[in-house]
């Protein structure tokens, strides 16, 4: 076993002062160094294949295997345990043998998935590298909780914990320190860690990627996002909430990855769709809807796009080719519908990578015909053409209104009520002279009859009516 004051001497020590200090480490984890040199004494520990050391100058150590060369003042800032340890799955990390490297180690990588990798918990001391940059460990034999302390770490940029094992939830801490230098934090496959995720995260003017996939994190996502994103990456979660809009409008982002996360809904983020730097959208089995926009400009750096499964509909636009630089597209099982672009055809990287806007050829989501310059588009994985419906062409619309039409339109209305009105009011006077004109005359008596004979010519007449 290494006596821990030689350790510390590694900080200030000579390089074969430093290397036997490193080599003692080796012996204490039961770990060996696949590099031939290891079993040189007398070589440096700048030849490991696990190691990296930084000259005073600022350059790498020399070339890998090479004895000589170690000038003087050389620190040790690089580890990546590549053998793993000889105690097979009982081996354990002691953290405090790592505390004499504190302030010169910049990158620490605990190893790979193996019988031989490191088991246990995260030992606490790895809080104490002040040095440390970059801490990696991809084996799932690490269990416990993430160390919240972690985010004490001043000069930490790149924090990847990929662990089955790994339980808890994510610290608020890792994502407290705005004067901090936190780039990126992958979580992936830590199927046992729950929770949320901090919001902190998403406001840290540092982070640019975040990455926890296949993960029981839970939650909403949030609909505030200031922190500089290039990676968004969670897939297989159970997060819902919406895309936020703010998310597309940054200058970084470079891929969107919400694939599976099933219960994320509101609509499709069209400015990430035309965003300059954007190169995947992957929200596959999503409830995500909305429609593809139309484009007036070129987006040559999306590869690819799966929106398979998900809620978007409306067509396909007729500039589907603005996406010139598309390798990926899947858009089968979604509400789309309509004609199928000619412009398809003329995005070369689909001829050679994947086109899917249907999966079984029983499917008539678009309609008749099919453009004949994209099949690789137009048939299905088993080489069947994919169904469509015939729709009969739209009605003509019809023809605009002209001056004489409306006219007469005018006229037949005026004579619908005019005419009517008319035949009404001649009805009516012509039965009121009708009354007026009418005139009763009385039967005449006998003696009326009498005075008439005997009346003298030229004298009026007597009338004498009863």
């Amino acid at each position: 076993m290494c006596v821990l004051s030689s350790l510390l001497c590694a900080l200030v020590a000579s390089p074969p002062e430093a290397c036997k200090a490193l080599r003692g480490f080796y012996d204490a984890i039961g770990a060996k160094d696949k590099s031939p040199s290891f079993t040189d004494r007398s070589s440096t520990c700048c030849a490991f294949l696990d190691v990296r050391c930084t000259q005073p100058d600022g350059s790498p150590s020399p070339p890998l295997g090479q004895k000589e060369g170690w000038k003087a003042g050389a620190t040790l800032t690089k580890i990546k345990f590549r053998g793993g340890t000889e105690f097979g799955s009982s081996g354990t990390l002691p953290g405090a043998l790592l505390l004499p490297l504190a302030g010169t180690l910049e990158y620490l990588d605990l190893g790979k998935e193996g019988d031989r990798s490191f088991s246990g918990t995260l030992p606490a001391e790895l809080t104490q590298l002040t040095a440390l940059q970059k801490l990696s460990l991809t084996t799932g034999k690490f269990s416990g909780t993430i160390p919240h302390q972690l985010g004490r770490l001043p000069a930490l940029e790149k924090l990847t914990l990929l662990s089955k094992s790994l339980s808890g939830t994510v610290p608020g801490e890792l994502c407290h320190r705005s004067d901090g230098s936190l780039r990126k934090l992958v979580l992936d496959d830590n199927v046992k860690l729950s929770g949320t995720l901090p919001p902190e995260c998403f406001l840290l003017p540092t982070l640019e990627e975040i990455s926890a996939k296949k993960t029981r994190i839970s939650g909403t996502l949030p609909s505030k996002i200031t922190a500089p994103l290039r990676l968004l990456i969670l897939e297989e979660v159970s997060l819902s909430g919406s895309v936020p809009e703010e998310l597309c409008k940054g200058e970084k982002l470079e891929e969107l990855v919400l694939r599976r996360a099933n219960r994320v809904s509101g609509t499709l983020p069209t400015e990430c769709l035309s965003h300059d730097t954007i190169t995947k959208i992957d929200l596959k089995r999503t409830k995500v809807g909305g429609t593809i926009p139309s484009l007036d400009k070129a987006v040559p750096k999306l590869k690819t796009l799966d929106l398979s499964n998900s809620d978007v509909s409306g067509t396909l636009p007729a500039s589907v080719d603005m996406f010139s630089g598309l390798e990926y597209l899947a858009v089968d099982r979604t509400k789309l519908y309509g004609i199928v672009p000619e412009s398809l055809g003329d995005i070369r990287g689909l001829k050679k990578g994947t086109c899917t806007l249907q999966t079984e050829s029983r499917d008539v989501n678009f309609w008749c015909p099919l453009p004949s310059n994209a099949p690789y588009c137009t048939e299905t994985s088993s080489g069947e053409t994919i169904g469509c419906s015939v729709m009969s062409p739209p009605p003509p619309p019809p023809p605009a209104p002209s001056f004489a039409s409306d006219t007469a339109v005018v006229v037949l209305l005026i004579c619908a009520i005019a005419i009517p009105a008319a035949a009404w009011l001649l009805y009516t006077l012509c039965k009121r002279v009708a009354i007026t004109s009418t005139v009763v005359v009385p039967k005449m008596t006998e003696l009326d009859s009498a005075a008439v004979e005997h009346v003298p010519e030229g004298e009026a007449r007597p009338t004498h009516y009863n």
